[in-house]
């Protein structure tokens, strides 16, 4: 017997985790270290703009749940995953209509890349409850992505593995403490786009345990990679705040990579 997800369950067990996650709060030392959390002030002006690239992203929703208007399951997925994250009040029923649009329209958006195929799955991996529902639809996707793995990038693989992990299908990838020495070596990376700042900031938090180390030396990763993101963002005039990017689509990916790496700070 297949177990669909519903609305009303997903509201209650989404509102509930969220109010969990706002009753967490982030220490500041009074003296900081290079690399350490991010100062108070900066840390508050990372935290507006998460603030007003999920009040953007919200309400760039489409009315059937589902965010772009090309590649939707990717631009969904991530989107879904960058608001779940970001904790803000009041986006509960904007995941659940997200999760559900992910699960309806799997056979009618098909995915070829393994890329998009992690997105989903830690998507829906970080945003739905634990039910039997939940595992039914994490295995179904991780099957269909099957023929997607072979000849993949190293990178969307290294995505796939963590995807697997987080739905408990799989062991989390192993370090990769060379690509930590190369980028040390290169810091300040050049600027790239915020898919890319994501990406840094996700690799220093796995793979060196929040540390990048030149030598002995830690280098201030988080204040460089805060400082950017927050005065790369723009305000909307209906609203919130965006990072921009040339057309509709590149915009949303932007903005939801910013979100991302904010809150990998």
């Amino acid at each position: 017997m297949s177990r669909r997800l519903s609305m009303p369950n997903l509201l209650a067990a989404l509102t509930f985790s969220a109010a969990l996650g706002l009753c967490a709060g982030i220490g500041v030392t009074s003296i900081r270290q290079p690399g350490a959390s991010l100062d108070t002030s900066l840390r508050n002006e990372a935290d507006r703009s998460v603030r007003q690239a999920a009040v953007w992203l919200a309400a760039g929703q489409n009315p059937d749940g589902s965010w772009g208007a090309s590649n939707r399951v990717r631009l969904t997925s991530l989107t879904l995953l960058a608001l779940n994250g970001s904790r803000q009040p009041g986006l509960s029923e904007n995941s659940a209509r997200a999760a559900l649009w992910l699960d309806a329209h799997a056979s009618t958006n098909p995915v070829g890349d393994l890329e998009t195929h992690a997105w989903r799955l830690l998507a829906l991996a970080q945003s739905l409850p634990d039910t039997p529902a939940r595992t039914a639809l994490l295995r179904r996707f991780s099957e269909a992505a099957r023929p997607s793995v072979a000849g993949a990038p190293a990178d969307a693989r290294r995505l796939w593995d963590e995807a697997l992990a987080a739905a408990g299908l799989g062991a989390a990838p192993a370090d990769a403490p060379d690509r930590l020495a190369g980028l040390a070596d290169e810091w300040p990376p050049a600027a790239a786009g915020n898919a890319a700042a994501w990406q840094i900031a996700h690799l220093i938090n796995t793979a060196g345990n929040g540390q990048l180390l030149r030598g002995n030396a830690p280098l201030d990763w988080r204040r460089d990679l805060a400082q950017r993101l927050v005065n790369t963002q723009r305000s909307a005039p209906s609203g919130g705040g965006y990072w921009d990017a040339p057309g509709a689509d590149a915009r949303l990916a932007a903005t939801a990579f910013g979100l991302l790496a904010l809150l990998e700070l």
